[in-house]
């Protein structure tokens, strides 16, 4: 209640009495109300802000030195004797003085640094720093003898560096080597000073990780209390701070672990400061880009991988159990730490009653964190960890499919929740591992036994996938016996067996989740493209089905569009084969869906149903438009979404039609009344230099109509109208050239670094592509120019002459 009155007292109006008021409060007051208390009354204004820091400091500078003072007074008068009573009775008046001059100052360094976090001016602050760390902070963290001082002194610099890392960052340097010569692993060494460091080493993982890993001591002396496991508190902190520093190394993320409860309440608290995220992921690739060493002793990771197995049934140890994994795996060249780690994973697996509920949370935390390991181990992984991993994999099987058969006869709602969890998480590893392995002809017949209770189209895409990249590692030894049997393997059993029931679902009726459906679709695409020649005997099937897809789904086919048009393009990627060349699928890819979308791009309705697992709940529902006679509205197209199935579209033309262009002109030359050619042109011909660019995403479909335009120029020429296509095409770029110059004299027009326009380049490209593929001279040119100068009104004189000037530019 004293303390409380105290700092409810009116401010005096004179400010030495006011700081001397304020510094009594210290001494009996909480540090957050007296943080509250200075910002409410010393910080109205910058001036007054500015003003009151400056006193603050400098009356910590006066107590700075009386306490040095005093602490070598008294240092020497307890090595000299005295009987005097009197004398010792004013040495102990001494030291007490000096005790609550050393608590006052530790007080006031804590309020200062919480001060540096929520003062409104901070300018005010800045300008104080050198004087803050230099004559505050140093002194006593170098010099002093007392642990309490020294790491209150940590604590307020770390505050410091949280909001100032900029201004103080090279202060860190001199903080960390002291910290290194300090044996904090010695018997009495407090918990508080452990913190503080702890602390301290988290904000320097964002500010300056090199720092931490140049003086590799301090993580061994945190990962020798770890291992004593003294404090429960003080073991969490480090499970955290010593799981972030090895996850710096690692070039793959850990995935966000999912709730593990086995009901279906929503985690509110889903994520942290995105901020401080992004700065903490932006420094983990700055550092597993070094290429570094391990430098810390190997007997320490044993010892610690020992301990976190003990405590793997904890969440944050299993974690750092994975990112341990995949920094073992990377870093340190004996590969028998990760070996043991990777061991450690399969026996728990295997010994796990994983359909016991007890364990439920537990198992999936463990085969989540082994995601880490494994996905990080795919960088350098020795002949016997490949083996153990063979291993992992095929227990993985065996595990979900026993889930599987205990959900069965288990039909709660928590067994459903936990087998959809933990088959997801088991499909991530066994994806991660599937990637890693380099002969997976050695568990192919076990994934084929448990595929259908995988049922996920992305696995059975990186299982084929998986096996074309091992047998196109043997393309030296083609004619070899083993060569023959995996291609067979391939082609006769494990291809039909993955793709015939991905097939058979697109010629059903969507299902309930549409994310599904995509997955499938983009599943066919990886496959048909890793299998190349071997997917002959699918390719049409495949056509027909995905063509049809698109005509049953127009009404939808804003969702699955861009799907679509990707799988479609690798499968014309395969024409390269003449073998799996047919006019007919030419005709049905780019007339009958890629032109049909394009050409209707402007009437395609979004589809704005939502998937139950993407529906969020916590969306306000928007009120939905009535006409005149009370029905719905109907939603308006969502730019966005269209802009992307076009782009898409003309970047997979643009970069496929160099590839197989003596198609496309065959198929032009043979074909009546279907051109391919004019109808791309015929498209590209209503827009450029026709539609507006108004927004970004106008820009960049305008981009890839002019590199697409510029391509079939380069490639396609004997498929446009042999009649009038060059002037037809200079007037479209002039035009365009034209709406350029307009926006840039309007600062409208997107610029780059150099202050050139990306369109204005690329238009003059596709003009420089006109003029190199149709024989057009200066002369002809600069004619048709001119006839377009005179016949535009619209513009004013000077712009359509500059746009001349750059085109005729071209020739020279």
């Amino acid at each position: 209640m004293e303390s409380q009155s105290k700092i409810n007292e009116p401010i005096p109006t004179d400010i030495s009495e006011a700081f001397e008021s304020f510094f009594k409060a210290i001494q009996i007051t909480d540090a957050t109300t007296i943080v509250s208390y200075f910002l409410k009354n010393f910080c109205e204004t910058e001036q007054s802000t500015n003003d009151n820091i400056n006193r603050f400091i400098f009356v910590l500078k006066i107590k700075s030195e009386q306490i040095k003072s005093s602490s070598s007074s008294s240092s020497s008068s307890s090595s000299s004797s005295s009987s005097s009573s009197s004398s010792s009775s004013s040495s102990s008046q001494t030291s007490e003085t000096l005790k609550s001059d050393v608590e006052l100052y530790k007080k006031s360094l804590i309020i200062l640094g919480n001060l540096s976090r929520y003062v409104k001016h901070s300018n005010s602050f800045t300008v104080y720093l050198k004087d803050i760390i230099e004559n505050l902070l140093f002194p006593h963290f170098l010099e002093s003898f007392d642990e309490d001082m020294k790491f209150e002194v940590l604590r307020s610099f770390t505050s410091l560096l949280q909001i100032y890392e900029d201004t103080i960052e090279s202060y860190s340097t001199q903080f960390i080597q002291h910290l290194v010569t300090v044996d904090i692993n010695r018997s009495g060494f407090s918990q508080s000073s452990i913190k503080s460091i702890i602390d301290f080493m988290v904000i320097l993982m964002q500010t300056s990780p090199l720092l931490i890993i140049n003086n590799i001591k301090l993580v061994e002396s945190l990962i020798k209390i770890y291992i004593l496991k003294e404090d429960e508190v003080i073991y969490e902190d480090l499970t955290q701070v010593l799981g972030q520093f090895f996850q710096l190394y690692l070039p793959y993320k850990s995935s966000k672990i999912e709730s593990t409860n086995d009901d279906d309440s929503d985690d509110d608290d889903e994520s942290d400061d995105e901020d401080e995220s992004s700065m903490v992921d932006s420094n983990k690739l700055k550092v597993s880009a070094m290429g570094l060493e391990n430098s810390v002793d190997i007997k320490l990771l044993e010892l610690l991988s020992k301990q976190l197995i003990e405590n793997i049934n904890k969440e944050s140890s299993s974690i750092f159990f994975g990112i341990l994994c995949g920094y073992s795996s990377i870093y340190i060249k004996d590969k028998s730490l990760s070996n043991f780690i990777f061991n450690s994973y399969l026996s728990m697996i295997k010994k796990d009653n994983i359909c016991n509920k007890e364990n439920r949370k537990v198992t999936v935390n463990i085969i989540n964190s082994l995601r880490i390991g494994v996905s990080n181990a795919c960088l350098k992984s020795s002949e016997e960890c490949q083996l153990i991993l063979i291993e992992i994999f095929k227990t993985l099987l065996e595990c979900i499919g026993d889930i599987r058969e205990y959900v069965k006869s288990n039909l709660t709602k928590g067994a459903q929740a936990f087998f959809q969890r933990i088959r997801s998480s088991i499909i991530l590893n066994l994806i991660s591992i599937i990637r890693i392995i380099k002969d997976s002809f050695q568990y192919a017949e076990e994934f084929l036994i448990y595929a259908p209770v995988l049922a996920d189209p992305i696995i059975f895409s990186e299982f084929i996938i998986s096996l074309n990249r091992n047998l196109n590692q043997q393309q030296q030894q083609k004619e070899t016996n083993e060569y023959n049997e995996k291609k067979s393997l391939i082609q006769d059993i494990y291809l039909p067996k993955i793709l015939n029931p991905l097939l058979a679902e697109i010629v059903k009726p969507v299902q309930k989740y549409k994310s599904m459906t995509i997955h499938i679709i983009q599943a066919i695409g990886n496959i048909a493209l890793s299998c190349q020649i071997l997917y002959q005997p699918f390719i049409e099937t495949t056509i027909e089905r995905l063509s049809q897809f698109v005509v049953k789904n127009w009404k939808s086919i804003s969702k699955y569009a861009p799907s679509c048009i990707v799988t479609l393009d690798k499968l014309m990627q395969l024409f390269i084969h003449d073998q799996l060349y047919k006019s007919q699928y030419l005709e049905t890819i780019i007339l009958s869906v890629y032109m049909k979308l394009l050409n209707s791009s402007k009437s395609i309705e979004l589809d704005d149903t939502i998937d139950d697992e993407d529906e969020d709940e916590d969306e306000e529902d928007e009120e939905d438009e009535v006409d005149s006679n009370g029905k719905k509205k109907k939603k308006n197209i969502d730019s966005d979404i269209i802009s992307k199935i076009m782009f898409t579209i003309l970047e997979c033309l643009t970069n496929t039609i160099p590839k197989i262009s003596k198609h496309l002109i065959e198929f032009d030359n043979q074909s009546v009344g279907k051109n391919i050619g004019k109808e791309i042109y015929k498209y590209l011909m209503s827009q450029i230099g026709v539609e507006e660019v108004i927004f970004d995403a106008d820009r960049f479909i305008r981009l890839a109509q002019l590199d697409l335009l510029n391509e079939i120029y380069c490639h396609c020429l004997p498929c446009l109208p042999k009649s009038n296509h060059i002037s037809i095409s200079i007037k479209h770029i002039f035009n365009e050239m034209l709406q350029i110059q307009v926006a840039l004299e309007l600062g409208e027009e997107e610029l780059d670094r150099n202050g050139h326009s990306q369109r204005k380049d690329i238009c003059l490209n596709a003009f420089k592509s006109i003029i190199n593929n149709s024989n057009l001279d200066k002369q002809s040119c600069s004619e048709q120019l001119k006839e377009l100068i005179n016949s535009n009104q619209t513009s004013n004189d000077i712009d359509k002459h500059q746009v001349k000037k750059e085109l005729l530019e071209l020739f020279k």
